[in-house]
């Protein structure tokens, strides 16, 4: 029997400087612990792209427009829980190359804000998938992509497919 629910949808923000990233440790539910953008669920009659400007300004601490949010892909992640049960995410990323103020650490959701050179990110403490489909955006292409993560999110099963999109229509 196939327990999959609803799928969610989601937003990730990565804020671009120069040539770096900035990323913080997420302390809670997928990639805990890990380097990430600033994200979350699409909530009840609002836009991915509200959802996304939403999330970034309430968890980092910067301003940031709703226009200057560029749109950058889709990925699918196809999860499993620790007990086996399936769930899959739609993400829509989002680059921001105009923002404003000094990143605070939000304790409910991510901790140490930091830049990170785009040539040198911490793939090694960042979602497994992050290290296949990172590079194509922040290279300013437009992606959909699909990931089979193992348990828990720890882990790739099967590789990562990405595919150049010219128009996502969720967003676009």
């Amino acid at each position: 029997m196939d327990l999959r629910k609803k799928k969610v949808v989601a937003t990730l923000v990565f804020p671009i400087k120069e040539s770096a990233v900035l990323l913080a440790r997420k302390t809670r539910k997928i990639g805990v612990g890990l380097w990430n953008g600033w994200g979350g669920e699409v909530e009840e009659g609002e836009t991915i792209r509200q959802a996304a400007l939403r999330e970034f300004t309430g968890e980092s601490g910067l301003s940031a427009k709703a226009e200057d949010l560029e749109y950058a892909g889709k990925i699918t992640f196809h999860n499993q829980k620790g007990d086996g049960r399936k769930f899959d995410v739609e993400v829509h990323v989002f680059l921001l190359k105009n923002w404003s103020g000094e990143p605070r650490p939000n304790l409910a959701e991510m901790v140490e804000p930091t830049l990170w050179p785009i040539l040198n990110l911490p793939y090694n403490e960042m979602m497994p998938s992050d290290k296949d489909w990172m590079s194509h955006i922040l290279a300013g292409e437009r992606i959909e992509a699909e990931v089979w993560h193992g348990l828990g999110q720890k882990t790739i099963i099967r590789p990562t497919e990405i595919r150049k999109a010219e128009r996502i229509s969720d967003v676009d």
